[in-house]
């Protein structure tokens, strides 16, 4: 019970501090309409017919549907960077330190500033998503009975994902090269703008370190193709192992960094 008590106080706590005007959320729309429409027409000027080489791995017909589930991925999971990258910001004003003097769970601070700041920055653009896919495709452009377990994979994996950047984040006030290294290369490497299977070697094996390249393997295959779970055994069983590092990774790393302040004084209090 505390521990969800815990967890509930950090997302309000986020709201307030984050979201206290319209204009942020006018942004959090703008912005990820923009590069969808952005990569989407990137890609007009060049063959998109059944003769094009990007038809090997995706169906031309469904170019706008690719583009935006992945956009609706990245947006979840590049919302939590940004959580994550605030962390910097509480250990200067000093709010880190009064979070840590309170008999507070450290991974419900964590899940709480993750899942909160997750469904504040992600639900407009989660609507328009919907609302395009309906309106360019039809009711039948997608599989309605998978989105819930498909949206359940993408809630919970982001969430992990969040969790762990923040502790990542604890270890240093200026974390930026971080920042800049997950935008552009999660945006690529993850299959967000182009398939997964038409990288080199090379791009594969960068694209295995983002668990996003697995939650849109998965959510593509269930609400666009079709597919049953049992289809998509091997990114799953390959998604749970990840989730499962980066939780042991979050524990542990949460240890380390309380204990580091202490020794160091790197926080303001400590």
């Amino acid at each position: 019970m505390r521990w969800i008590t815990g967890m509930w106080a950090e997302m309000v706590k986020s709201h307030q501090h984050n979201f206290h005007s319209k204009m942020i959320y006018f942004s959090l729309l703008i912005w990820p309409v923009l590069l969808f429409l952005t990569s989407y027409y990137s890609l007009k000027p060049f063959n998109l017919e059944a003769t094009s080489p990007i038809a090997e791995f995706v169906d031309p017909d469904s170019i706008m549907l690719f583009l935006l589930t992945g956009f609706l991925g990245y947006i979840f999971f590049w919302s939590l960077v940004q959580s994550a990258w605030q962390t910097s910001y509480e250990r200067q004003t000093g709010t880190l330190e009064l979070i840590f003097l309170t008999p507070v769970s450290r991974l419900a601070f964590v899940y709480g500033r993750s899942a909160g700041n997750l469904f504040e920055a992600a639900w407009l653009f989660t609507v328009f998503s919907v609302l395009l896919l309906v309106a360019l495709g039809g009711p039948q452009s997608i599989i309605w009975s998978a989105l819930p377990i498909a949206f359940l994979i993408l809630i919970i994996s982001a969430v992990v994902w969040g969790g762990f950047l923040n502790v990542v984040f604890l270890f240093s006030r200026d974390a930026s090269i971080l920042f800049t290294i997950l935008e552009e290369p999660m945006q690529f490497f993850a299959g967000v703008r182009l398939p997964v299977a038409a990288f080199p070697i090379w791009g594969k094996v960068i694209a295995v370190v983002f668990p996003l390249t697995f939650v849109l393997d998965i959510f593509r295959g269930l609400v666009i193709k079709g597919q049953h779970l049992s289809q998509l055994s091997t990114s799953l069983f390959i998604l749970a192992g990840i989730l499962i590092g980066l939780i042991f990774l979050t524990t542990l790393l949460m240890k380390l960094a309380e204990k580091h302040a202490k020794q160091s004084g790197n926080m303001v209090l400590f």
